[in-house]
Parts: structure tokens; sequence; C-alpha cells
């Protein structure tokens, strides 16, 4: 359906400043549009009105002159896990289902019909906690797929997905929405810059500055996208670039005799991996091969069978690496503590410089990284990015040794990403470890001092080159 909306205007309760003032826009019933901006800039929260769950299933105050929207609008939301309300595969398909007074008959084929063509392989029995990002995210798009709707919102599908598999889902995407109108929220664009009719450009005010055709966009205001950190499909020519790292060859990590198991199946088996201090690590892999689990096992947070040194030491509980290792999660949510953004960050510094240096380097930090001015809110009240960053801040403040970040680039404008980059740069050149579990092809093959490829149940390393 055709998507209308006259002079929006919509304030935060919690803010001072409007996210929306008098914005415009018309979407056509067929159109499929490409919507950019920095982080922070209303993009989300522009497509729940779209779609209706503001204000039907979020209380947010806002007025509009003209509003028509699709209310039965599916949608594939930022953070997967927020969609979800069943406890296993099959029953939250079959839930969508049912709400459709689908035959039971029926349900079978459609559920495994939508699996397959979001490429999704796992039993249907599965508890949906136990999917990897990737897998949960697949899910999702089948859920939207299933609803059937003339309308789908799309808020970043492919960020937690491996890089084998993006121009396969936009494919299948592709092949079902030639009647549908699409609105797409993305930062990894260039599979679909070519596929959609308009792209538009918002600034962190939250205003459309821009709307024209993916060509025209690229061919005459490139500088502009840059300007406002938008990624598009020229971005990594412009990324940083750094001297080459020069790790030592102080063993820091031994891992020996590890297997990781998924419902008795084995996933990964490690006879030995040591990782140096200094190193930037990438631990890469297709979907569901166990990189956030290998994560998790190192943190000693999941149970496995494995031999574990840090610092010489064995490594026995979690505790016996408090301080020294600090992991941040895919889901930030899962690592916050305090009720205020400032604290956050705060909190950690304190246990490392004196209270005034502490509250400087507070300041500086949510400064560099754009949170300055939502430093007074709950972590839980700020946008998907915004709380990437805080989580990326609260381990980049303190002094760990070793840090490991999981798709720590996830939800953030170029801009944010390169800044992130540089940070974590600066940590290695301090002598502070880096591990990533990333997807990203533009961070793998400039900055890594070393990669490892999980696949086939094992690890194949890769030497990097340690700079751009």
């Amino acid at each position: 359906m055709a998507i209308e909306i006259k002079n929006l205007r919509l304030k935060f309760p919690e803010t001072k400043e409007r996210q929306f003032s008098n914005l415009n826009i018309n979407i056509k019933t067929g159109e499929k549009v490409l919507m950019l901006g920095p982080s922070g800039s209303g993009k989300s929260t522009l497509l729940n009105i779209l779609g209706g769950n503001i204000p039907r299933s979020m209380d947010i105050p806002f007025k509009a002159d003209v509003l028509n929207v699709d209310t039965g609008a599916a949608y594939v939301f930022q953070d997967p896990d927020s969609q979800f309300t069943m406890p296993t595969v099959v029953e939250e398909l079959a839930f969508i289902l049912e709400n459709k007074n689908v035959q039971r008959r029926d349900m079978d084929r459609m559920i495994q019909n939508a699996l397959f063509k979001v490429g999704l392989k796992t039993d249907l029995k599965m508890p949906i906690n136990n999917l990897s990002g990737g897998m949960k995210q697949r899910l999702a798009i089948a859920s939207a797929l299933l609803q059937g709707s003339g309308t789908l919102l799309l808020d970043e599908p492919t960020s937690m997905l491996d890089e084998a598999s993006v121009g396969g889902l936009w494919q299948t995407l592709e092949n079902i929405w030639e009647d549908k109108t699409v609105v797409i929220v993305e930062h990894r664009v260039n599979e679909i810059w070519d596929k959609v009719d308009r792209v538009i450009l918002m600034n962190a005010e939250g205003e459309l500055i821009m709307d024209d055709s993916p060509g025209t966009i690229m061919e005459n205001h490139i500088e502009l996208l840059n300007e406002y950190g938008v990624w598009h499909p020229y971005s990594w020519d412009y990324a940083p670039v750094f001297k080459k790292i020069e790790s030592g060859d102080e063993t820091l990590i031994e891992i020996n005799d590890m297997t990781l198991t998924r419902r008795k199946e084995t996933l990964l088996n490690i006879d030995n991996l040591k990782i140096k201090k200094g190193e930037w690590l990438t631990i890469e892999g297709k979907n569901g091969t166990g990189k956030t689990s290998l994560m998790l096992a190192l943190m000693k947070l999941i149970k496995t069978d494995s031999i574990i040194h840090v610092n010489g030491k064995k490594v026995r509980k979690t505790k016996d690496i408090s301080g020294t290792v600090y992991p941040v999660f895919q889901n930030p949510e899962l690592q916050f503590i305090t009720n205020k953004v400032y604290d956050e960050v705060f909190i950690n510094l304190e246990m490392h410089y004196p209270h005034e240096e502490a509250h400087e380097k507070c300041g500086a930090l949510l400064r560099r990284i754009g949170l300055d001015h939502v430093s007074h809110l709950h972590p839980l009240e700020i946008s998907t990015g915004q709380k990437r960053r805080l989580s990326v801040a609260t381990a980049t403040g303190g002094v760990p040794e070793v840090i490991i970040f999981d798709e720590p680039t996830f939800g953030l404008d170029q801009k944010l990403s390169y800044e992130l980059l540089k940070m974590f740069y600066e940590r290695v050149q301090d002598g502070v470890t880096v591990i990533m579990i990333t997807h990203d092809r533009g961070i793998t093959k400039r900055y890594p001092t070393r990669r490892l490829i999980l696949e086939n149940k094992g690890i194949t390393e890769i030497r990097g080159d340690g700079h751009a």
C-alpha cells in the first residue's frame, strides 16, 4: 500500500530536542526504498511509525497532519530477540500461521518453505535461545515472509549474517517482494544499492535531506554520504589507515583440547591455540560455526572440555580472569549494570584512575563516541547503535589485557565504525590484545594481525597484514 506522512512531530519524553520536526515522507505502492542516516538519526523510530508500532505497541507521543501507514506491515527488527514470542523455532512460526487461520495440514509445508528460502537449517524443536545471532536473524526474516503482508519493513536484516549469506538473502527477498512496498534500513548496502528505487538520506537531527535514485546519489553526492557517515558501496576507500602492528612473542592465552558442542553435536575442536600479547585477532566463519560459543567458553561462561591458561595460570572459573579479559557481547543489554549512560562508563574508569581524572576520561570518551548528549539517560532508553557504542566504551575505557568484541560494528554508521577501529588500534598499540568476532570483510582484510576461520569443526589460521 502507499504510505504518506505530513508534518510529523515527535519528541521522546526523556529528551530535550525533538526527534522529528515537520517531517514529510511519501512512498508509493510497490516502491523499494533504502533509508540511510547516521546512528541515532531516527531511522528505526520512523520504521515503527510507518508500520503503526508507534503508537499501537510503543507509547511515544507524536502528531502528524496526515498519517497513512500500513498497520499490518511485516517487520524484521534490528534485534531479532525483540520480536520472538514463543520458545522454539516451530512454535514461533506456527504461531504466526495460527493467527492467519492457516489450516494445520498446510503449516508444515509453509514452515519448511520459509526456512528453506532464508537458508535456516535447524531442528524445528530447537529453543530459539540456543540459536546463534545470525540464525535468529534468519528466523525473524522467515517469520516476516509467513505473514504475507503487502508491506515489508526491514531494519538491518543482514547485520548478523555471514558474508556468504548476504547476497542469497537479498536475492530471496527480491524474489518475493515484486508486488510489495519495501522500506529498508541497512548499513551493508553493496548488495542492495542497485535493487532499490529510491535512497532517502536523513541527517543527525532526523531531517530528510536527500531523496533520489541510487545512481544519481552515487554520481553526485558521495561526499555528502561521507559527511553524514552513511555506508555506501565505496565506503571502505575512505577507511582509516594504520601503521603495521608489531605484536610480540609473549603468549597471553593458550587453549588446549577444547571441544565445543551444541545439543550433543560437536561444533568445534581445538587441539592447541595460542594468542599473543598485543595481537589484533579476528574470528570469522559462517553462522552457527561456534564463534560466540568460543568466546563464552574462553570466559568460562559455558561448560566445555578444555584447558585454558591466561598469563600462564590455569583458568577454572570466570572470576579467575575477571579484570584481565573483558567481553563485549553481541547483545549489549546483557552487560549494563547501572541506571545511567554516564555511570556505565565511569564505574569502570573509577576503579583504575583518581576520581577527577576518571570524570575527565569519562567525559572525553563519551564525546568521542557521540554519547555525551544521552549521558543522562538509562542505557536501555538509547538506540541499538548507541547501546553498542556504550558497551564498547565500557571496555576500551578500562585497562584489561584482552578485549573480546562480538560484532562490535553491528548497527553503526561509517563514521562511528571508523572511530571505533581507531580506538581498537590505540588499545593494541598499548599492548592490549583485541579479539573480534566479525563478518565484516572491510575489517578482516585490512586490520587484523591474524585471522581465525572457523570451518569444518576446526580452525584455519590466516596471517593478516596488521594494517590497512
